[in-house]
């Protein structure tokens, strides 16, 4: 049956997420230590921006290799987003508790939002992708965000619409665990590697 054929859409789809869940696993495992969230989410980048276009071969030991390689790069930036995120996360906190919070600081809390995102979404990819030190990498972060910024916002209305997807109920929330993470990296390689090539032709 044409099902069944490796070269069918049905296979390569089961396939590819069978390679998906690997990853996921490699990555859960390898964030453990917590410290090492920054160079196990570049690990994934760098396999995942392959994935996208099917460039992919064995997914574990190049995840090793790319773990090992960017992990200097990889914990410092991780070191650089994980505060921001506690700190949004007790603003937010803020914002939805208090019963008459000033319009300006909700406000503020958007903008200091966006700013944490723009400074970090494209941040691991480029580690993953590119040698830069890490001042570079999130100054260009930041510039790619402002240059495509309408792919930007599309790209955080899907991330955000897969974190909602996760959270709907404890049966979503574990399939969220078992793929969620590599699956939302998944979608920013997707988007990124786009930019990317177009930034490279114009160079």
């Amino acid at each position: 049956m044409a099902l069944f054929n490796i070269n069918s859409s049905f296979f390569k789809f089961i396939n590819k997420l069978l390679d998906v869940l690997l990853l996921n696993l490699l990555w859960i495992l390898c964030s453990l230590p917590v410290v090492t969230i920054g160079a196990a989410t570049c690990a994934a980048f760098s396999v995942t921006l392959k994935m996208v276009d099917n460039e992919e071969g064995y997914i574990v030991k190049p995840f090793f290799k790319y773990f090992k390689q960017n992990f200097k790069q990889g914990t410092l930036m991780w070191i650089f987003t994980a505060p921001q995120i506690y700190l949004l996360y007790l603003l937010w906190q803020l914002v939805f508790k208090s019963d008459d919070i000033n319009a300006i600081v909700i406000i503020g809390v958007i903008f200091l939002t966006a700013l944490s995102i723009s400074m970090n979404i494209y941040s691991y990819p480029l580690i993953a992708r590119y040698e830069n030190s890490l001042k570079k990498i999130i100054k260009n972060s930041f510039g790619i965000s402002i240059q495509y910024f309408g792919k930007t916002i599309i790209l955080i209305a899907v991330i955000a619409l897969e974190f909602f997807l996760i959270l709907w109920n404890r049966w979503t929330l574990l399939v969220g665990i078992i793929i969620g993470p590599e699956f939302v990296i998944y979608t920013i390689s997707g988007v990124s590697k786009k930019i990317f090539l177009q930034i490279e032709k114009q160079q």
